[in-house]
C-alpha cells in the first residue's frame, strides 16, 4: 500500500500558482467556472521488487470538501500522465490558493515554471500531456459517501506495470472530472500532506525469482545428472 510520492493541483483561476503543499488536491469545475485538475504520482519501482508481475491495482481517495452553494456530482477518471511535472511546495488558504510558482514547479500554464516546458494546452492536453482514455473511473458524490475506490482494470494494471518496468516513464495520473462543463463539480481530495486522508494505492503483485537463483538451480541439476550418468554412456 503506497501513498503518493508527489501530488498537486492545477487551478485555472490561479494559473501562475503552485499548490504542491496543500493538504488537499482539487479536481472538477468550481461554482464560478474555473477548472481544477489533480496530479499524483507513486514510487512503484522503489516499493516493488524488480521484475514483479502486477496482478491488480486499486486507488482510494477521500473527499474532504465540495461546493457549498450548489452540487454537481460527476464521474472522475484517472488519466496516465505522458509527461513530467514538478510538485512544488506552494500552499495558501482561501480565497488565495497556493503561491506564485517557483522555478520547476507545476501550475496551470507550465509543467515546470520558469522554463520552456509549458503544457501543450493550459491545464494539460489530452493525448499529449495525458492519456485521453482514463485507466479507471468512479462516480464521486461528496463527503458523505467518502472514501471512493478506483478499482482495478487492465489499463490501471498496465500503468503500474509500466512504472515498475520503466521508472523513467512514471509521471503518475491526472485526476479529471468527466463533466468539466458543469459548475459545482469540483471536489477536494485529501493529498499526501494530509496525515489521515492521503490517497492510498493498493498493489497486488507476484515476485519473480531472480535469474541467478534459477541459474544456480539449473547448475545443481546438471551436476546431479553428471555425477549419476558417468560410466553409463
Amino acid at each position: 500500500v503506497l501513498t503518493p510520492s508527489a501530488d498537486t493541483t492545477l487551478h485555472e483561476y490561479f494559473p501562475e500558482n503552485n499548490l504542491g503543499a496543500q493538504v488537499h488536491l482539487n479536481a472538477g469545475t468550481t461554482q464560478n467556472g474555473p477548472r481544477t485538475r489533480g496530479l499524483m504520482a507513486f514510487d512503484v519501482a522503489g516499493a516493488l521488487p524488480s521484475g514483479a508481475i502486477v496482478n491488480s491495482v486499486a486507488l482510494t481517495l477521500e473527499v474532504v470538501g465540495q461546493p457549498v452553494d450548489g452540487d454537481a456530482p460527476s464521474n472522475f477518471g484517472l488519466h496516465r500522465m505522458l509527461l513530467g511535472w514538478g510538485e512544488g511546495t506552494g500552499s495558501g488558504n482561501p480565497p488565495l490558493l497556493g503561491r506564485p510558482a517557483l522555478s520547476g514547479e507545476a501550475n496551470w500554464n507550465f509543467r515546470f515554471a520558469e522554463t520552456a516546458m509549458a503544457w501543450a494546452s493550459p491545464g494539460g492536453l489530452a493525448g499529449v500531456d495525458f492519456a485521453a482514455q482514463f485507466s479507471s473511473d468512479t462516480f464521486v458524490y461528496g463527503i458523505n459517501f467518502s472514501p471512493y475506490l478506483f478499482d482495478t482494470t487492465p489499463r490501471l494494471v498496465d500503468d503500474v506495470q509500466l512504472w515498475l518496468d520503466q521508472p523513467g516513464r512514471n509521471f503518475g495520473w491526472m485526476l479529471l472530472s468527466q463533466a468539466e462543463n458543469e459548475v459545482f463539480s469540483a471536489r477536494r481530495f485529501g493529498s499526501r500532506e494530509d496525515p489521515f486522508r492521503a490517497p492510498t494505492l493498493m498493489i497486488d503483485f507476484t515476485p519473480v525469482p531472480e535469474p541467478r537463483v534459477w541459474a544456480l538451480g539449473l547448475l545443481a541439476s546438471l551436476g546431479w545428472w553428471w555425477r549419476n550418468s558417468r560410466g553409463r554412456i
